[in-house]
């Protein structure tokens, strides 16, 4: 039995199929999907209990519910999960196929293919920190401009700038840095109009005092 074709629109090549025979409750693995969980090719029982119990827990409830579905209606099914190998590594894997009805159109048989997305989640979860770190530096930047603003035009210190930041952060409901960058937004803007730093601040505090 064939399972379902790797088109190229997945986002990995697969790394092993599997078929799964309904009525008796029997798996034919192919030597990926012994090696995803850590095993050498036909080295343990293709069993559904030896899968459920290399799930990931949050994940097995999920998983089994996919393949009960799957088994009763035939429809084509996706499952993204995680799976504990033997040396206790987690790797994320997508779980993809269909079901084959037999003459009387009951789900005959289950078919499908395994993609490891451990690297490409990997690689997601690095360049969402990545990001997450760029827009904190971003902010702190654009704190430091409103900062200096202020010190400029109040005569304040670093602390004292800062803490009027916050004070109009905390008191208008508004993020310190969205704060700051509206500041910087408008001094900049009056810049290009030639207007003179000193009245956009003084006219740009008296807005939020207001609002507030």
């Amino acid at each position: 039995m064939r399972a379902p074709a790797f088109d190229g629109s997945q986002l990995g090549p697969p790394l092993g199929y599997f078929t799964y025979t309904v009525a008796d409750d029997r798996w034919w693995w192919s030597d990926g999907v012994y090696v995803l969980h850590g095993f050498a090719p036909q080295e343990v029982p293709a069993t559904t209990e030896f899968l459920l119990r290399h799930k990931h827990p949050d994940d097995m409830a999920r998983t089994y519910e996919v393949l009960e579905t799957a088994a009763r209606t035939g429809e084509p099914f996706s499952c993204y999960h995680r799976v504990i190998d033997r040396r206790q590594r987690v790797r994320s894997v997508l779980a993809v196929g269909r079901g084959v009805k037999d003459a009387d159109g009951q789900v005959e048989q289950l078919t499908g293919f395994f993609i490891d997305l451990t690297d490409v989640r990997r690689a997601e979860t690095e360049a969402e920190v990545e990001l997450a770190l760029l827009r904190i530096a971003e902010h702190r930047a654009v704190i430091e401009q409103a900062k200096g603003m202020l010190m400029l035009t109040t005569g304040a210190d670093a602390d004292g700038a800062f803490a009027l930041l916050r004070r109009y952060s905390q008191q208008g409901n508004v993020k310190l840095n969205e704060v700051a960058h509206r500041l910087v937004d408008s001094v900049t803007a009056a810049a290009r109009d030639g207007e003179h730093p000193r009245s956009t601040v003084v006219s740009f505090l008296d807005g939020l005092r207001s609002t507030v």
